[in-house]
């Protein structure tokens, strides 16, 4: 019953809140706690091999299953921790934006509908859930109501619906090359029909992967995150873009975690090692020339989750030897959520005291708020993976898998290995500009208001402590929670995967230090020479593609749209003149006039309509002569006769 009442909680929650007047009742904060003990209480069982589920009975041909395993849980106490901290930050920053109590409404309704993903247990109560978070997170896009707001939700809204025809579109594939129900959980499937099941999977990678900003189905990602709310932002890019990751992560279990996927899922590793190096590549490149700061992390959601995408595919690609990629994979899902979040609300704190968020008017903004620069310092530690920080211990396990990945000598897996290291210096270098324009750079000359918030403080506080508790003991959480989940996916050789690692051996910190050496350095130099400044040609860009693309298509429209005009007028002309001419025939047919048939003259009828009734009465008898089969039935006059007195 706990797994039907998690998302139930916020979905109260937010009805609650239409009734309620009182502006001072922080039902998010309320919920969250709610959840979160909760979620705490009854999910960490799991992890011990405890199984959870439930079935709501419905009569109908569907009925919602809900289901639990370390996955699952793993994904729901990340939400709600990360809800319960944004809980705590947003009301004192909506009050700059206003419409807060939509906010609320629509970040109950979200964090339902995301709650309801994590815990569904099968497909299809998966892909209402999906839906339903598609329709409530588009609000937090449109919150301003401004034009660029306006664009900024088409983008989102057009992407998302795309992305869940894909997944309705694979589930329904998959129903029909297997025998037996979609189950979450239920480990690889056995298709009787291979070509249909390639296919499903095919559809389902690239609607969980628009969700999880994977290039190039990234568009929407940098203008909704943008220009959504900063406590928006933070959990859409902390953890709405992670219901892609999750999604990705139960494909791969349809195809088999560990080895043994049959021929046709052969592809699904290279498939997914390409698509995540291609999304680290193009999300970091678009970072480094941004210069608006929440623009600037939007790109880096991209980059990040391309992370995540190369530690799925090598442990795919690797099979019963993957568990390194998946656990990794796992691992970061949860750093980047933490890191990600704490830099969105720094960001909006600056925004709420200056009303700006380009890099290149702000500037030695660390003397009027030291809190928050020390925390936001943190979380880029975390995110360009210095050692002692939580990013660290995720990007070593990542950069292991595919390091055993590149052993086997395959070329796509040796490249994929070396754009890994040079994504780590760019990103190091995007987040030294980040940190050195906006805390660190020429003091800023315009007005900056007031000063820090205890309520900021605590909610970035609380995420600075658990990145760097993780950082610390970076071998917990992958031996408390990650292995457990890798093995309940069927990757039961991921603990002997990672038994081995250690954390701090001097290979590991020696590479860390030179990748941040190497970062810094790249961002001197781009800086210097201005080269952060540059903006690539329309054709170089993938919005740029996209839009030549988009007018290239509404240009054969509209061509084609004036050749379907042409043509039917031409045919339209050609109906009416044969219209007007059988018109004409039919008239004749309404002349009454004589005629002789046989000696027998007709008169005051049409000799048109008498030769049809005789013809009639010809082909009658011909019928009861030939089927009724009565052979003594001879016709008065041969046929050649009946010619002749036709032919009058």
């Amino acid at each position: 019953m706990l797994l039907i009442v998690l998302p139930a909680i916020p979905l109260l929650g937010a009805l609650a809140l239409l009734g309620i007047r009182d502006q001072r009742i922080n039902m998010p904060f309320i919920i969250s706690s709610i959840v979160l003990v909760l979620g705490g209480w009854g999910l960490t069982g799991v992890f011990r091999g405890t199984s959870l589920s439930y079935e709501v009975s419905l009569s109908g041909p569907f009925a919602p299953s809900f289901q639990a395993d370390p996955l699952s849980a793993i994904f729901v106490l990340l939400a709600t921790f990360l809800w319960w901290v944004v809980s705590i930050y947003a009301p004192e920053y909506m009050q700059h934006e206003g419409r807060g109590r939509t906010f609320e409404i629509c970040t109950l309704l979200t964090q339902s509908a995301v709650l309801g993903v994590f815990l569904a247990g099968d497909l299809f109560t998966l892909l209402l859930f999906f839906e339903l978070m598609t329709v409530a997170s588009y609000f937090w896009v449109i919150h301003r109501w401004n034009a660029e707001a306006i664009r900024a939700g088409y983008f989102y809204l057009f992407f998302s619906i795309v992305g869940g025809l894909f997944v309705a579109l694979g589930i329904v594939l998959l129903g029909a090359s297997i025998d037996g129900p979609l189950a979450i959980g239920a480990g690889r499937l056995a298709p009787f029909k291979p070509g249909d099941f390639g296919w499903g999977l095919a559809l389902l990678i690239a609607g969980f992967g628009i969700k999880a900003g994977m290039v190039p189905l990234h568009l929407w990602l940098p203008h909704a995150h943008s220009v959504a709310p900063t406590p928006a932002s933070a959990l859409l890019s902390g953890l709405v873009i992670k219901v892609g990751a999750y999604g990705l992560i139960r494909t791969g279990e349809l195809a088999s975690w560990g080895g043994g996927w049959e021929s046709v899922a052969t592809w699904l590793g290279p498939a997914l090692t390409i698509l995540g190096t291609c999304t680290m590549l193009v999300g970091v490149a678009a970072a480094l020339l941004q210069s608006d700061a929440k623009r600037l992390l939007a790109y880096h959601s991209v980059s990040q989750m391309g992370y995540i995408i190369l530690g799925l595919g090598v442990g795919l690609y690797l099979g019963a030897g993957g568990g390194m990629g998946l656990v990794g994979a796992i691992y970061h899902i949860v750093n980047h959520a933490l890191f990600k979040a704490a830099l969105f609300l720094g960001v909006g704190v600056i925004y709420v005291h200056t009303q700006e968020t380009n890099l290149y008017h702000l500037g030695g903004l660390w003397r009027r708020f030291p809190v928050t620069a020390l925390l936001m310092f943190l979380a880029v530690l975390g995110i360009t993976g210095a050692p002692g920080l939580n990013g660290y211990a995720s990007k070593t396990l990542l950069h292991h898998g595919v390091s055993a990945a590149a052993a086997t000598g395959l070329p796509l897996m040796v490249w994929a290995e070396r754009l890994f290291l040079l994504v780590g210096v760019g990103t190091a270098a995007s987040f030294s500009k980040l940190y050195y324009l906006m805390f660190l750079g020429r003091p800023t000359q315009i007005e900056v208001s007031g000063g820090e918030s205890r309520l900021f403080q605590i909610s970035m506080t609380s995420l600075a402590v658990v990145m760097v508790g993780i950082g610390l003991k970076p071998e917990l959480f992958p031996q408390a929670w990650a292995v457990p989940a890798a093995e309940a996916l069927g990757m039961q050789a991921a603990s002997r995967a990672i038994a081995g690692i250690s954390f701090w051996n001097a290979s590991d910190l020696i590479g860390m230090l030179i990748t941040l050496g190497l970062g810094v350095t790249v961002c001197w130099a781009g800086l210097k020479s201005g080269v952060f400044h540059w903006q690539p040609p329309l054709w170089l860009t993938l919005e740029g593609l996209a839009k030549i693309a988009g007018h290239s298509l509404l240009a054969a429209f509209q061509v084609g749209q004036g050749l379907y005009r042409s043509m039917a007028a031409y045919f339209a002309n050609i109906g009416r003149t044969m219209g007007s001419r059988l018109y004409a025939v039919c008239q004749k047919l309404d002349h009454s006039r004589g005629g002789t048939i046989g000696g027998i003259t007709l008169s005051g009828i049409s000799a048109d309509a008498a030769l049809l009734m005789v013809t009639l009465a010809v082909l009658i008898v011909c019928y009861t002569y030939t089927d009724l089969g009565i052979p003594r039935l001879r016709l008065p006059l041969s046929v050649p006769t009946w010619l002749r007195v036709l032919g009058g």
